[in-house]
């Protein structure tokens, strides 16, 4: 749905178009009971292709087709082996790549994009397993038993409120919060 003319200022953009978000949006969502911040990060400024990555205070770890370690430049715990030279922080100190001398399985252009961010597959008791499968699995077992999957419309509301919630906090630059009594933003 195109922007409104009178509705523009609200959508900072750097392009004269009909896009509702901005070319960059971060957020911070607290989960206090769950003692659980998480930091979204998304950019369309380059095209350098993102996995999920966790950052700690002494390193952080990229998860992709590989998994990256990179000391932090500022790390506490790796200061004596930085300062050094033992440990670079420009790349990674540690990396690990499964599919090295594996042939590539991964044909399609949304397989790609899922495989780069670490999402098509798990590791259970070490032997690694398509998602695809456990989520099938997890569906014709709710199906015979008469149980709730997992990914149920309890967790797709609390994942859609989530976007929602980011948009809202970033339209009416403000901090947002959920109340779980009146099921409402506040």
């Amino acid at each position: 749905m195109p922007i409104k003319p009178e509705n523009k200022k609200l959508y900072p953009d750097n392009w004269n178009d009909i896009r509702e978000m901005a070319d960059l949006l971060h957020c911070v969502f607290e989960y206090p009971n769950r003692d659980l911040t998480l930091l979204y990060s998304a950019s369309l400024a380059s095209s350098r292709p993102r996995g999920r990555v966790f950052m700690g205070h002494d390193a952080s770890m990229e998860l992709g087709n590989a998994i990256n370690i990179t000391a932090d430049r500022d790390s506490t715990r790796y200061k004596k082996k930085i300062k050094e030279g033992f440990i670079d922080t420009s790349g990674p100190m540690v990396s690990f790549n499964p599919t090295v001398g594996k042939v590539d399985a991964v044909t399609s252009a949304t397989e790609k994009y899922y495989a780069a961010r670490g999402l098509i597959s798990t590791n259970i008791n070490g032997r690694e397993v398509d998602i695809t499968y456990l989520h099938i699995r997890e569906w014709i077992d709710c199906i015979r038993t008469g149980k709730t999957p997992s990914a149920n419309i309890e967790m797709a509301f609390q994942e859609g409120m989530t976007c929602i919630m980011a948009h809202r906090a970033y339209v009416e630059k403000r901090r947002v919060e959920w109340d779980p009594v009146n099921k409402k933003i506040i």
